[in-house]
């Protein structure tokens, strides 16, 4: 497990971004600021393993039509 760089990070950040393009004004709100927020409380996570874990989320999430809202 070599984990995430930088710039794998900022691909899976912006691409959550653009998925959420397609919702309504006020949930596009919403989800930006959810996003924004879950992506600062992650950026503290200092164990390879919790923020290995919190990036699958993120693609998990992704990958499932960003949980059924798409």
């Amino acid at each position: 497990m070599g984990g995430w760089s930088r710039s794998a990070v900022l691909q899976l950040y912006r691409a959550l971004l653009r998925a959420g393009r397609p919702l309504q004004h006020t949930d596009r709100n919403y989800y930006r600021a959810a996003l924004s927020r879950e992506f600062r409380r992650c950026q503290g996570l200092r164990e390879e393993g919790a923020r290995e874990l919190a990036l699958n989320r993120g693609l998990f999430f992704l990958h499932s039509g960003l949980g059924g809202l798409v």
